[in-house]
């Protein structure tokens, strides 16, 4: 996944060879740099906050039971390594780092996403595809719900996120169907 990211930031369709050797060593490297971090909160359907409305509707979503929102990161921690190469002028090695964080944060958000999973399996719901939120109001309004500048997640006055690898998300929860619910609940025995 790293490999297909760093392809798309220099636009090419193949790796250099060399690049390719020395991507398993650089994000076993940079593993070490990133601290991972979510968090999540949930609001029953006579809850959800107005301003998530439109962006539910947008989405086709009707009438859900519940809505998290969702926040994941890796840090600040890399960026400032990642600063730190482009200063030194180490743009090829400054290029594999963006992939790898930018790799990062997707698992984090995934991560976070089986948690919210299990949580609504609980509840005999289940989840919807995330809805990936980059509307600058309504990111605020979540990072302000979730209180996240606690954990160090902030909107700058441009609209830019902080730490820069960070992944916000709405998640609708719907009732599991009569089959999931019917596969999921014990059989009784007879003798």
């Amino acid at each position: 996944m790293v490999a297909r990211i760093l392809k798309s930031i220099m636009s090419v369709r193949a790796l250099p060879s060399d690049m390719e050797t020395l991507l398993p060593t650089e994000v076993e490297l940079f593993r070490q740099t990133v601290i991972p971090s979510g968090f999540y909160l949930t609001w029953a359907r006579e809850n959800i906050p107005t301003g998530f409305h439109s962006t539910l509707s947008a989405a086709g979503i009707k009438n859900p039971v519940a809505i998290s929102a969702l926040v994941a990161t890796i840090g600040s921690e890399p960026e400032e390594q990642l600063s730190s190469l482009l200063m030194n002028g180490e743009t090829q090695k400054a290029q594999i780092v963006t992939a790898i964080c930018e790799e990062s944060a997707d698992l984090s958000f995934q991560f976070l996403l089986k948690l919210l999973a299990l949580d609504a399996k609980s509840d005999d719901c289940e989840i919807f595809d995330p809805i990936p939120v980059t509307e600058p109001t309504l990111v605020q309004e979540i990072l302000t719900l979730l209180d996240a500048q606690q954990e160090g997640v902030t909107l700058d006055s441009a609209f830019h996120l902080s730490p820069r690898f960070t992944r916000v998300g709405l998640v609708a929860w719907v009732p599991l169907s009569r089959k999931k619910r019917a596969a999921v609940l014990p059989k009784k025995r007879t003798a």
